[in-house]
């Protein structure tokens, strides 16, 4: 009995919050409700025969809602300040770049494209890659040309805003896409 007790709370509790919000809903309309309407309905004699437990749904529904609203919320804040960390991390990267970065980067906003065929053979593009500056874009390519990198939406917005940030020692860009002949 105690074992079955457990077992049902335990599935009141994984209710998803909609269904905690119709219950502690339906649980108040229940209580606050007056005599009259509730007579109309038929469960007058029910909500003075169980009250404590309509109300011990409600308070176990109220509460139940709260943290789960204040954990959404939580989470959201979280993902918010690690977002803002990585945005923070790659600014500052974009700041301290090698002229070899530089070069790769500036074929992105030379050319006015999101995306650029490069080897990912070349400890360049992995450093890029794994600040969050370019990522790799496509699973296919060749051991030639490479394979599709793009810039992530931060740099691009960032480089656009910042074009002096690519100054440096050259004026060259970078890109391992072969040029065909017809």
């Amino acid at each position: 009995m105690l074992s079955e007790m457990a077992k049902t709370l335990l599935e009141f509790l994984k209710l998803a919050p909609r269904f905690l919000t119709a219950l502690g809903f339906a649980a108040g309309l229940l209580l606050f409700s007056n005599e009259h309407f509730l007579n109309r309905i038929g469960l007058a004699e029910f909500v003075q025969k169980y009250r404590f437990v309509l109300g011990l749904t409600l308070v176990i529904s109220v509460a139940l809602l709260a943290v789960h609203v204040t954990l959404f919320v939580l989470r959201g804040v979280r993902r918010w300040w690690t977002r803002r960390g990585i945005d923070r991390r790659v600014i500052a990267r974009l700041h301290n770049l090698t002229e070899d970065e530089k070069q790769i980067l500036r074929y992105y906003l030379v050319k006015d494209t999101r995306a650029n065929m490069l080897r990912v053979e070349n400890g360049v593009v992995q450093e890029l890659a794994s600040e969050g500056i370019i990522y790799r874009s496509a699973s296919m390519g060749n051991m030639l040309e490479g394979f599709a990198h793009n810039i992530s939406d931060l740099a691009w917005d960032y480089l656009h805003l910042h074009p002096e940030l690519l100054d440096g020692t050259t004026n060259l860009y970078h890109t391992d896409k072969r040029v065909r002949l017809r």
